[in-house]
């Protein structure tokens, strides 16, 4: 098993690796820079905190962030969150979990928390949760996932 390794150095690695994806031709939603960002925070090792404001263009037909949307969000933020922690550039998903505890609000300032359960020889384990910027006892979403590690 890997260690977990600390927060500062998880945020310099996870911003090399922002920097990658913002630098990529493959344009993909979250952009980093334009729809996330991420953000510093003293957490516990192993976690980083994203920022990300909603909009119109992410509603489904109830007024609402899409559901999809967000799973994307949570998704991407685990990701870098594992590539971080174990300096690789890609860590694709093995298996997402979102679980949609309360609507995601159109225009409003919104932060993903992830949090590094393991990081193994061939997969991470991560979670997620998002929530108001200006409530983080007020969950909207958690998620949890696998990522692969390529060595």
């Amino acid at each position: 098993m890997t260690e977990i390794i600390p927060n500062d150095e998880l945020r310099r690695n996870a911003a090399k690796f922002i920097d990658l994806r913002i630098q990529s031709c493959t344009p993909a939603w979250p952009r980093f820079g334009h729809d996330v960002e991420l953000m510093e925070e003293e957490g516990p090792a192993g976690s980083l905190l994203f920022s990300c404001h909603t909009d119109a263009s992410m509603a489904n037909p109830l007024g609402i962030v899409h559901g999809g949307v967000t799973a994307s969000l949570v998704d991407t933020c685990m990701g870098v969150t594992c590539s971080a922690q174990c300096e690789r550039v890609a860590t694709p998903t093995v298996t997402l979990t979102v679980n949609y505890v309360r609507p995601v609000p159109l225009d409003a300032e919104i932060r993903v928390r992830t949090r590094t359960i393991r990081v193994g020889r061939t997969t991470g384990q991560l979670q997620a949760e998002v929530f108001p910027a200006e409530d983080p006892e007020e969950i909207f979403v958690t998620a949890s996932g696998v990522y692969s590690i390529r060595r």
